[in-house]
């Protein structure tokens, strides 16, 4: 019976690990940063990055949309199930048909950009949010990896809400790869340390954040 306590502690192991993250290199700079913020909407959050991130490290992908919103300051990204973005443009439209189909099902993704002027703490003064102050470097990896999560630049309709936009998303979404997963990755491929089990949903991401970087 030894090998199924093998397999029990391989489980344990695999489960505990969803709960760890190792920061990678020195992807916070707190005193020559640039400020970006990861938001949480209710049931999905997104990274905001300043327009000059785009401009002095995008690549092509982020030629266009700075081409598509010329009038924006800072773009909001997110990204997750197609058919749930479209169908659940707030919190209170989320039904359990809906959920489990979007969680157990994997299915087609869209990358979501959601753009403005000003403040965005004061744009979504509703919304729990932490601010990071990310070095250029990872800021570089960050932006490499947001700009994988579209197929293309082309438009598939207005996004959900402020100037923006809906584009085909790489990848599928599924119970393991949810919104608030990517939101997750994307902090990660920076070298921001942040947990893959806690960043299922969005509550979680933005408290193993806080726990990590709220005294920033």
């Amino acid at each position: 019976m030894r090998w199924v306590w093998y397999i029990v502690l391989i489980l344990l192991v695999g489960m505990v690990s969803r709960f760890v993250a190792i920061e990678r290199g020195d992807p916070i700079d707190t005193d020559k940063g640039t400020r970006i913020w990861v938001f949480d909407h209710g049931y999905h959050t997104g990274l905001v990055l300043p327009r000059s991130v785009l401009e002095t490290l995008g690549d092509r992908n982020s030629v266009d949309w700075l081409k598509q919103f010329p009038d924006a300051e800072w773009f909001e990204f997110g990204w997750g199930d197609a058919g749930f973005y479209f169908e659940v443009p707030t919190f209170r439209d989320v039904t359990l048909a809906i959920g489990l189909k979007a969680l157990l099902v994997p299915s087609r993704s869209v990358l979501h950009i959601a753009t403005g002027r000003g403040n965005p703490e004061i744009v979504f003064r509703s919304s729990e949010y932490i601010t990071l102050h990310i070095s250029a470097d990872a800021l570089s990896e960050m932006l490499r990896f947001v700009e994988s999560g579209a197929v293309s630049t082309n438009q598939l309709g207005p996004g959900l809400y402020g100037v923006g936009a809906f584009y085909e998303g790489s990848g599928q979404y599924h119970a393991f790869q949810t919104c608030n997963s990517w939101v997750s990755q994307a902090l990660r491929a920076g070298g921001v340390a942040s947990a893959p089990g806690p960043a299922v949903l969005s509550f979680g991401l933005i408290w193993d954040l806080h726990r990590r970087y709220g005294a920033e």
